[in-house]
């Protein structure tokens, strides 16, 4: 069988919004609480959801559906481990899961706006007629990164097999891309070309997404040109993505759209239509829009212990930085009620961060920040001699 020909047999039975074994669901959970890691933003979620799904040439179903996600960051590293499982009429299922791992580095310096990247991806699915997949990737991307634009560009290397076929598929896939941000709202262009066994799918991405009060609102679209002539070959996707806070734990999600096929792994797109309600430890922090002016502080304060920041409400608070191996190190407050920093350091740009009660990581204020790649912020420590 070929493999376009397994893309046309999976229409009739692939699930389409991810769903969960129990291993793949509860993995993530159990991992992100009992252990301790000195990590960015260490945090969970959970998405309880009803779906109505309808696939490109089968009947429309209903399906209930839960996912969950556990999520690390460092400075330097992210990583991300993902499960979903849906159930269908007629007692079928769908499971799958995913983990993802980057790492980066500033070779010219934490100030400087140019980063390498480096990260991996392993996912696969599994569906109750016994139909399974599997994906594994490899990128490499140069960021340059603005105070409200940036871009990148890079490659991947994929490799993907499904149950229906003897042997599995490789891909490279080069890309690039930009991103804008203007107040709470943040625009993504991405163009990608996969080269799958001689043929080649052109591709681009737009994603519009707003952060403001309670609400978090995404909005996407794409489309992608088949090597092959015919009618109805080429795809067009789009959809739009909601949440509404009633409080840091909780929020109520809606979506709707139309999902993409994947061509590495030949499985078919589709429509659908959910709501539902997302549980987290915190909700994730917004990217803040623009970076504060350094504060630089002399050898001699360093030494004298003069530097403290002010955290409101706050019962401990430790300090992790790049000069220390990210080992949290408790602080003590002085009179005034700052939390000072005791340690002595030469001059230099150090990356640091601050963990809150032994559950958040925070950027003092009034402290200069970047972005650490994938939403969240590190604060920088800089001395200086003076003149």
């Amino acid at each position: 069988m070929s493999r376009r020909d397994s893309a046309n047999h999976l229409r009739c039975g692939r699930a389409g919004l991810r769903v969960l074994f129990f291993a793949v669901f509860v993995l993530p959970l159990a991992i992100s609480n009992p252990v301790k890691v000195c990590a960015q933003a260490p945090r969970w979620q959970v998405d309880l959801s009803g779906s109505r799904i309808e696939y490109d040439t089968a009947t429309a179903l209903n399906a209930p559906s839960i996912s969950t996600l556990a999520e690390w960051q460092r400075p330097s590293m992210f990583a991300r481990l993902s499960g979903s499982g849906t159930g269908f009429q007629g007692a079928g299922w769908s499971a799958q899961g995913r983990g993802d791992v980057a790492g980066w580095f500033s070779p010219l310096g934490a100030l400087n706006p140019l980063r390498v990247e480096f990260a991996g991806t392993g996912g696969g699915s599994r569906h109750s007629s016994g139909f399974s997949s599997f994906i594994v990737r490899g990128d490499a991307r140069i960021h340059a990164r603005g105070r409200s634009v940036g871009g990148w560009t890079g490659a991947s290397l994929a490799s993907a097999r499904n149950s229906l076929d003897t042997a599995s598929v490789t891909g490279v896939i080069p890309s690039a891309g930009l991103w804008v941000q203007r107040g709470p709202i943040r625009a993504t262009l991405s163009y990608l070309r996969t080269k799958i066994l001689g043929d080649t799918y052109p591709e681009a991405n737009l994603a519009i997404s707003l952060s403001r009060g309670p609400i978090d609102l995404t909005v996407y679209g794409g489309l992608r040109q088949s090597p092959f002539t015919g009618v109805g070959l080429d795809e067009r996707w789009g959809g739009a993505t909601g949440a509404l806070w009633i409080n840091p734990q909780a929020a109520l999600i809606v979506a709707a759209g139309r999902y993409s096929s994947d061509v590495m792994q030949g499985l078919p797109g589709g429509r659908f239509a959910s709501v539902g309600i997302r549980l987290t430890r915190r909700r994730a922090r917004p990217i803040p829009l623009l970076a504060r002016a350094p504060i630089v502080y002399t050898p001699e304060a360093t030494r004298a212990g003069s530097i403290g920041f002010e955290v409101d409400g706050a019962r401990r608070v430790e300090i992790a930085g790049d000069w220390n191996a990210w080992q949290r190190v408790p602080l003590s407050q002085d009179a005034s009620g700052r939390w000072i920093v005791p340690v002595g350091l030469g001059p230099g740009v150090y990356r640091f961060n601050l963990w809150v009660d032994d559950e958040r990581w925070i950027v003092p204020e009034g402290v200069s920040e970047i972005d650490d790649g994938y939403g969240g912020r590190v604060g920088l420590l800089i001395i200086s001699n003076p003149g």
